[in-house]
């Protein structure tokens, strides 16, 4: 309710109870508009339609000549072979490398240093004549000297690490060198729970230790490098903050 106005003068009343239980009333449908639409954006982003692309192949596979119509049996540089097996021997074929990475070091080391020195000299007589160099305090001054010292150190030192890592990964093989051996290059990509997990493997192999599944373990790659790493809110909470690293590097003890 409010007065009519006198003059230049308004009185006005507070508002009331409904017109302030509207507001908040607006307010919450407001605030659940809002958050149905961050709801709705995290549901887009952790179920993304998009179509998946493969990684880069690291090599193409090698053309085959079809079956030529010609009578023989036995036809050269085509994808019939009566003896061989299937096990991978050309650029582009794929091993399955099992990857059973277990390692474990230690060292101890334990050091004791103890040095000690001593020196004394005195001049009793030249020549048969006894040196006198006065007296202090009444004690006859003798010419002589001594001097001891002693040095101790100590330190030890012990160190402990153990690894493991155990995991499945199709490679393909990108090179044949001359003696027959097979340069691999493989990598996968898992997207998990909003971060990214690599693994990569690259190696040269036997074709002698691939088995007859076409399967080799990563401890029978020669040149091996293997690399396991990844990117998300996981491994940023567990990283060191840039600020602190930079007053690790400075600090002098």
């Amino acid at each position: 309710m409010r007065t009519p106005a006198v003059g230049n003068h308004r009185t006005e009343f507070p508002a009331s109870a409904g017109s302030i239980g509207m507001l908040l009333l607006r307010l919450g449908l407001l605030l659940m508009f809002a958050m149905g639409l961050s709801a709705c954006a995290t549901l887009q982003g952790h179920h993304d339609l998009k179509p998946l692309k493969p990684l880069p192949i690291p090599a193409e596979p090698e053309s085959l000549a079809a079956h030529a119509p010609n009578g023989s049996i036995w036809q050269a540089g085509t994808n019939v072979s009566l003896f061989s097996d299937n096990r991978a021997n050309r650029v582009g074929d794929l091993i399955t490398v099992l990857i059973q990475e277990n390692s474990s070091a230690s060292n101890n080391t334990n050091t004791a240093i103890n040095t000690s020195d001593s020196l004394s000299a005195a001049l009793t007589n030249f020549f048969g004549i006894v040196p006198a160099f006065g007296s202090v305090a009444g004690t006859p001054f003798s010419p002589s000297m001594g001097a001891n010292s002693a040095q101790k150190y100590g330190g030890t030192g012990a160190t402990t690490q153990s690894n493991t890592f155990t995991a499945t990964l199709e490679v393909t093989v990108v090179r044949v060198q001359g003696n027959g051996n097979l340069v691999i290059e493989g990598s996968k990509e898992v997207l998990l729970n909003g971060g990214h997990e690599y693994i990569r493997v690259a190696g040269v192999v036997r074709p002698a230790d691939v088995t007859p599944q076409n399967t080799i373990l990563s401890t029978q790659i020669a040149d091996a490098r293997v690399e396991y790493s990844g990117n998300g809110t996981i491994y940023s909470a567990a990283r060191m903050p840039w600020l602190a690293r930079f007053f690790l590097s400075l600090w002098p003890f």
